[in-house]
């Protein structure tokens, strides 16, 4: 079974700053530091792209364990 690497998206919206939207998004895991760093620029800017059309005030993608 391959490993996955888990994505924590949180956005904050100025109406409701103490209410953020989170959700998680899930891919494999990469081998290299190289590959990782490719990985969570593509997480944002997809989170970025669904999220353009809002009034959003902070969105943060991190990398969390999987367990």
């Amino acid at each position: 079974m391959p490993s996955i690497s888990l994505y924590r998206v949180e956005v904050d919206f100025a109406e409701s700053p103490q209410h953020p939207i989170v959700y998680y998004r899930k891919c494999r895991k990469c081998t290299t530091a190289k590959g990782m760093d490719r990985q969570h620029n593509r997480m944002v800017n997809e989170a970025w792209d669904e999220w353009r059309d809002m009034n959003f005030r902070r969105l943060t993608v991190s990398r969390v364990p999987s367990n």
